[in-house]
């Protein structure tokens, strides 16, 4: 059992809010019980079960009142009538109706509702809440008929099934975390160098590639001068300075991006495949010059017999170096911008999730991950049809993934709300 009060702070903690038909049901069938019962209403006084099933819980005046929002203005002011008191129930009843259209807390009853308040019943709401009480419906039995005259009663069955659902879904909102906000804002700051961090890994890893062709050049140099003459290598070389130095650089700039979660593990594979090793130099026999005195003449050169010339060795082409595949690059980038649609997700700006998303799909239309994520936004920003496509879209590319039987489930409450509002509007 839980009670609608709970339902819709659940709701707007998790930046839910109501379906405009599912509102409209739950309105009409609390003005069908408080007429009943001729009874105030109050949010937490509604009760709803896992099948389902309302009640109506009964009011008790000497308790201390904790929704300030539902006292009609004159409550507030000396002389005040009692809270049975019939356009004092009206008030009561509309300002649950306002709860449930806008998804907000009901206002100050010495301001009354706003521009927020809109749609069908909206008018109708704003009788009910009326400052001057003159203007209010007599009482529960002409605001039922009024509700009645807009909205059409729905079956018994279709009602519960529509409330069994809300209660199933108010679950899962209870289960949101709170965010860490100031680790996020920390995260998210961290992401708007993705430009920069990206580029600087592209530079790093070309400066390396260009430094491994240099190296490979050098050692077929040495090859092809031969065992008689030598090579002057100076130590402190800026070559190899260079070289270790763009590896640390690249290596540093990977590992930033990939703590960040923005640079995956085929990322890095398909920006740091290995390379075909260069041919290994021989190695060079260095001769010592000629002493600058000597006090024994050397003795004269032996005859020895005319080597036969060889053919100067050819040097071997060093490999080019093998670069990712486009596909293999495009499914990279599109797992970054789902990445970067989950923080933007997380931090509730839903348009912004949904845009990632969607471009994570231009880039590798085959992400189921990437179909999830875009169904989820759709949801958060009340696009229910965009979200059942996507949702679709994700079980067939995952039809086995270890949500599947929540997004299932997810798909036919959809569904189910689909045929209510199709219902509200005829």
């Amino acid at each position: 059992m839980i009670t609608l009060h709970d339902i819709l702070e659940r709701a707007r903690a998790a930046g839910q809010k109501l379906a405009a038909g599912e509102a409209l049901w739950l309105f009409a069938a609390v003005t069908r019980l408080s007429d009943a019962q001729k009874s105030t209403v109050r949010s937490r006084l509604v009760h709803l079960d896992a099948s389902g099933a309302m009640q109506l819980a009964r009011f008790d005046e000497k308790r201390a009142e904790d929704e300030q929002g539902y006292l009609a203005p004159e409550l507030l002011e000396r002389g005040a009538p009692a809270k049975s008191e019939p356009r004092v129930q009206v008030y009561a009843a509309g300002a649950l109706g306002y709860e449930l259209l806008t998804g907000q807390p009901a206002p100050d009853p010495r301001k009354g509702p706003g521009a927020e308040l809109a749609g069908p019943f909206a008018d109708l709401v704003r009788i009910a809440m009326a400052h001057d009480r003159r203007e209010r419906f007599g009482d529960l039995q002409q605001l039922r008929e009024a509700v009645d005259a807009l909205q059409r009663p729905a079956g018994a069955d279709s009602e519960r099934q529509a409330f069994a659902a809300l209660v199933a879904r108010s679950e899962k909102w209870a289960g949101v975390p709170d965010m860490d906000r100031a680790a996020l804002a920390k995260l998210i700051e961290h992401v708007s160098h993705l430009g920069k961090q990206r580029d600087a890994v592209r530079s790093g890893m070309a400066d390396v590639q260009r430094d491994q062709q240099d190296l490979s050049t050098r050692g077929a140099v040495m090859e092809s001068r031969g065992p008689g003459q030598s090579v002057v290598v100076r130590s402190g070389s800026g070559f190899a300075a260079g070289l270790l130095g763009g590896l640390f650089g690249a290596a540093v700039a990977a590992g930033v991006l990939f703590a960040a979660g923005l640079l995956n593990a085929s990322a890095i594979r398909a920006l740091a495949a290995p390379k075909p090793a260069a041919r290994t130099p021989a190695p060079v026999e260095s001769r010592p010059g000629p002493a600058a005195a000597s006090i024994v003449p050397a003795p004269p050169p032996a005859p020895t017999p005319t080597p036969t010339q060889t053919p100067t060795p050819t040097p071997t082409p060093t490999p080019a170096p093998t670069r990712p595949s486009p596909a293999e690059l495009a499914r990279a980038v599109a797992e970054a911008q789902v990445k970067r649609g989950d923080l933007e997700m997380e931090r509730g700006r839903y348009e912004s999730a949904a845009e990632e998303f969607q471009q994570a799909l231009a880039n590798d239309g085959t992400l189921a991950v990437a179909w999830r994520g875009l169904g989820i936004a759709h949801l958060m920003r009340h696009d229910e049809e965009s979200a059942r496509r996507a949702y679709e879209k994700y079980l067939q590319l995952a039809p086995g993934a270890p949500d599947a039987r929540d997004i299932k489930k997810a798909i036919a409450e959809l569904n189910a709300r689909a045929k209510i509002g199709a219902g509200a509007e005829k």
